[in-house]
């Protein structure tokens, strides 16, 4: 069984669904284009991990960026 290391507010355990977020999602929540979602995430501005052809985000590693932390 493994773990993910998370920040502060968040506890360590396994992601759900509900941690993770598409591309799409992530632009919806930020009000910018899903391109311009996924050229940051390809220039690492927004943390995120590619599997396969699909782009995923970490709710509270976005949140974390959001409020200006750089742990996440």
């Amino acid at each position: 069984m493994s773990t993910v290391q998370r920040n502060d507010r968040a506890p360590v355990g396994r992601l759900t669904a509900a941690d993770v977020m598409s591309v799409s999602e992530v632009a919806e929540l930020l009000h910018v284009p899903r391109s311009t979602v996924s050229d940051w995430a390809r220039r690492d501005i927004l943390p995120s991990v590619k599997i396969g052809h699909l782009r995923l985000c970490v709710r509270h590693q976005i949140e974390a960026r959001l409020l200006g932390s750089t742990k996440g």
